[in-house]
């Protein structure tokens, strides 16, 4: 009888596995990883990092009080002069900076990490590639 019913499971497994094979290897092919720009940071590479990482928010106040990645710090060139001082006093030395803005063609988080390291010399700031849309899933 547990036999049997092992057998059954296995086979279920088995027949389970051949499409979510097929649909993965599928979405490899379609959403094949465009390569990093200079300062550029994946998603999961930044999430390997854990609480290593110290999240700045590039995008308006209005999008960052709507939502945000837990932990980030607003920091935005529409505020920056009102927004650095907090932001300096939050910032954790110990962490990797990485910027982020709403993703595709947004440029807020490259200009930002640029001031970041040019004003407040700060070295080694990352931007996340795709944006805020990375971390949505989009």
């Amino acid at each position: 009888m547990i036999a049997r019913t092992l057998r059954q499971l296995a086979l279920v497994l088995a027949l389970a596995l051949v499409p979510a094979l097929v649909s993965g290897a599928w979405q490899l092919q379609w959403h094949k990883d465009e390569p990093l720009a200079p300062g550029e940071v994946r998603l999961a590479t930044a999430r390997l990092w854990g609480d290593k990482v110290q999240w700045v928010d590039a995008r308006s106040r209005a999008k960052y009080e709507r939502t945000h990645i837990p932990g980030a710090l607003l920091l935005n060139e529409d505020e920056w002069d009102k927004l650095v001082g907090p932001f300096l006093d939050a910032w954790d030395t110990d962490k990797t900076l990485v910027v982020y803005c709403d993703g595709g063609s947004c440029e807020a988080s490259q200009a930002v990490a640029e001031r970041i390291r040019t004003e407040l010399k700060i070295g080694g700031v990352l931007v996340l590639k795709g944006g805020w849309a990375a971390w949505e899933g989009k």
